[in-house]
Parts: C-alpha cells; structure tokens; sequence
C-alpha cells in the first residue's frame, strides 16, 4: 500500500470522531452545586413506644372465649397471640370454632364470640342465635380491616374483584345499632409516617378508654352507631377514604374507628394490626388490648334451661322427692345424665339432704310432696286441679302425658326441677333431658314443657276382655 493510502485511511478514521468531539464538546463546563434536601434533619413522625405497666389481672377461671374461623375469617390463629396471652393470664380460655360443633352448641357455654374478618355471610338462624347470645349478657367482638378482604376472579371476564369484610361483619351487627363503611381512614397531616397510619387522641366515656391518651391504627374501617357511643375518633383532619371528609361539622365529631353499643355488650373496632407485634408496643396500644381482654370476660352470662348441660356452676345433687325411688327403671336414666354432665366436668352426686350445698336436680311428681313444696314456690304454678295444671305464660295444660322443666338460677346455686304426673314417666323425661335435644319440648325463658309420649294414665286403660266363642264345625254327611 502506498504511503498516501495509509494517510487517507488513518484520516478517514479519525475525522468523524474528531469532528463528533468539536460538535458535541464545547470545553469545560462548571456546574452550579445542586440544592439538595437536609436529609439530617428530615424525621418520620413517630407515636411514643411504650410498654403498659403490669394491671391488676381479674381472674376469670372458666370462662371461655370462642373465636370464629368458619365463615373465611381473613387472619391467621398466630396473629391473635396477644389477645389470647390476655385473657389465658386471667384464668380464661381460647377456643377456635373449626365447625365441629354448631354454633349454638358453642354459645351455651361460651363467655365471649369473637368474629374477625368475615367473608362468609351469616345465616339468618347464626344471627338470630348471636343476638339471644348477647341478649343473656355475653360478650360480642367484631374485627374488621380494610386490608383482608378476600380476592377472586370472574371466571367469564378474567378479572379480579374484592369481597370486603364488612358486607358479613355488618349483617351480624345490624341488630346492635352498629355498622362498618366500607372504607380506610386516613390523615394526611398527623399520621405515622403513612396517611393510613392514624393516630387518634380522642376518646369517648367508657371504661374500655380509660387511661388511653393515644393510640394508633394502621388500617382502619370508620364505625357508625346512633344509639351507641363512639370510642375512638380521628381529629378534623382524619377522612374516609369513600368520601374524602370527616365527620359532622356541626358537632364537630370526629369519624370512629371504635364503637361499642347500647347495652355495652357488643364492641366493633375497624382496625386488627395494631394488636400484633410490634404495634401492640405503640402509643397505648397494649392498655387498649388490655381493656379488650377485660371487655370480653367482664359481661355477666346468665343460662336459661335451653342451655344444658351447661345451666349448672358447680357439683350437682340428685334429690328425689315424695315417692321417687331410684328403682331399676331410674338408674339407667341417670347414669345417662351423669355422663351428660361429665362432659362439662361436672360432677353429679346422689343425695338425700335438701340443704346440701351446691348445684340441685329434683325429681317429683306434679301433685307436689311437702318437701318438693318450698322448692316449688318461685314458679306460682296452679297444681289444685286433677287433670289440668296451670303454667305462668302457658296457661293450663294436660297433665297427662306432660313432663316439666323448671330452672332458677341463685347466688347460693342453680337448681332444676324435672316433674311428671306418674312415676313411670320420669326416665322418658330424664333420658330427654340427658340426650340435650329438647326439640320435643316448649321452652319459655326458664321453665320447659315437654311431651313424654304416654302418661301413665294411658298405660291404666285396657280394652273389657271377651271370650271369643269356639268354632264349631258340622260334621260331613254320610253317603247312604
């Protein structure tokens, strides 16, 4: 190749980057320093962490709190640790409904129910069986959040869509005055470092806030009640996030995230994270949790007769009376009831000392001895007529046939009373009781009327016994 070649080449090389230099390069360039925040000084809000100082623990030896999980309660057992070290401090006990049992089983013994996060409505039998729950002083705590609800897809259009845990949580709690909206509050201006982590400085008069001067939710549901009172209330600047405002100008309410109703037995708190680690350590948190445990085992639960086998308190005596024997046709019968009662750890014992100290189960006959007498008094049943009886809200009834339960309930001991109008009737009316299904039986609060198929008068009546007269036959005739 010849020298000039080589050169032409060489600048065919290094013309184009030298020319993109002197186009694209105007010399050095000398920047201006470039603001930037103080990062140093920048501070996240922050509530105080504190730990609750050691409470007197109310002992609650006995009592139980049953928690849902059969209706796609969004949480995982783990997650209720706190709530349930609470109340097992206390002398409580905690216990999962896995459908095992009905709930109405589950509510004849149970202190408290607790519901968090539902997404399987309840049936209408469910809420009716809740409200006479509540009704008999138990407890009720509803738990929502606006982030468990339950995802799905549409299987025609592919998209996904949310079931909130309102929709179940308020059909629950409609009887009670109290409702969820479907929402989160939030607070752009006092929060802990989010908008949805509220803080609320604002309580309303009731026990459960006593002390309380702040506490944080990190996610929450406003709650809405007429009749009941507000316990948790965001300030002005606290919105739902359904209609970006707060509460009523006019009274200058604040949305709740907390409300308890009238009676003050039934308490829904839109928020479920601020009873988990770490949270319960925030702010008052843990003296929130603290009065939640004292509210699920502080009602006063009364039983009535439909609840048995769990009507009686403490060890229970059999008192025949009059001229009930425990004959062979008895026994069988109440060996069956004192399995019953075992269930429950009861103790059933025989004895012939009215006095005896204690829960009492009485056998009588319904034309009264003087010994059942006494017992018999607070019920003011009209036993004069031979062949009716009359009961307070039953009017007269039949004594044939007939089987009645009689319950009351004292400081002193629980006492149930079984009477029929014959003996031979009594095992039928004991086997009923023992079985727990009193479907057979009209219950009206505390005294039940059951049939026990036949009295005794039945069993008295014979058909007049006739001699049948005896065939006769002819006798063939003779051929001749």
């Amino acid at each position: 190749m010849k020298r000039y070649q080589l050169w032409i080449a060489i600048a065919v090389l290094i013309l184009p980057i030298l020319a993109r230099t002197l186009w694209f390069y105007h010399g050095i360039s000398i920047r201006p320093p470039v603001q930037t925040p103080d990062y140093e000084s920048f501070a996240i809000p922050r509530p105080p962490v504190s730990t609750p100082q050691p409470e007197k623990v109310t002992a609650a030896a006995g009592k139980i709190m049953v928690v849902d999980y059969i209706h796609g309660n969004q949480f995982e057992p783990s997650e209720l640790e706190t709530l349930t070290i609470a109340l097992t401090s206390r002398g409580a006990r905690v216990e999962f409904d896995d459908g095992n049992l009905s709930l109405s089983t589950r509510l004849k013994y149970a202190s408290a129910y607790v519901v968090i996060s539902p997404t399987y409505a309840f049936t209408t039998e469910e809420i009716v069986q809740v409200q006479r729950f509540v009704s008999r002083g138990g407890r009720l705590l509803v738990f929502t959040d606006p982030t468990r609800g339950l995802a799905g897809w549409d299987w025609y259009t592919g998209n996904m869509y949310m079931t909130p845990d309102v929709n179940a949580a308020n059909a629950l709690l409609a009887p009670f005055d109290i409702t969820f909206t479907n929402d989160y509050l939030y607070n752009l201006i006092e929060n802990e470092g989010n908008y949805r982590h509220v803080q609320y400085w604002q309580f309303g008069k009731n026990a459960l806030a006593k002390g309380l001067t702040q506490v944080v939710f990190y996610s929450a549901h406003s709650v809405n009640t007429d009749t009941g009172t507000a316990l948790i209330l965001g300030d002005e600047n606290t919105l739902s996030s359904r209609t970006d405002s707060g509460g009523d100008p006019a009274t200058g309410s604040g949305l709740a995230a907390a409300a308890i109703s009238e009676d003050e037995n039934v308490l829904a708190i839109g928020d479920f994270t601020f009873l988990m680690p770490p949270y319960n350590q925030v702010a008052d948190n843990g003296l929130l949790l603290s009065r939640i445990a004292d509210f699920l085992l502080g009602g006063a639960r009364t039983h009535e007769l439909a609840d048995f086998p769990f009507v009686f308190d403490r060890p229970v005596y059999l008192l025949p009376t009059g001229e009930i024997q425990l004959n062979t046709d008895l026994l069988s019968p109440v060996a069956y009831l004192q399995s019953a009662l075992q269930t429950t750890n009861t103790p059933l014992y025989i004895s012939q000392d009215p006095l005896a100290k204690g829960d009492r189960l009485i056998l009588g006959l319904l034309t009264p001895s003087e010994d059942l007498k006494p017992f018999l008094e607070p019920f003011n049943l009209g036993l004069d007529d031979s062949s009716t009886i009359t009961i307070p809200g039953f009017g007269k009834v039949n004594r044939s046939g007939i089987g009645l339960m009689l319950y009351q309930t004292s400081k002193t001991g629980n006492t149930l009373i079984l009477l029929t109008e014959y003996p031979e009737d009594l095992p039928t009316l004991i086997n009923l009781l023992a079985s727990g299904d009193l479907s057979s039986c009209v219950i009206q609060e505390n005294i039940g009327v059951c049939s026990v198929v036949y009295g005794g008068g039945y069993y008295g009546y014979e058909e007049p016994y006739t001699e049948e007269p005896a065939l006769t036959k002819e006798p063939a005739p003779v051929a001749p």
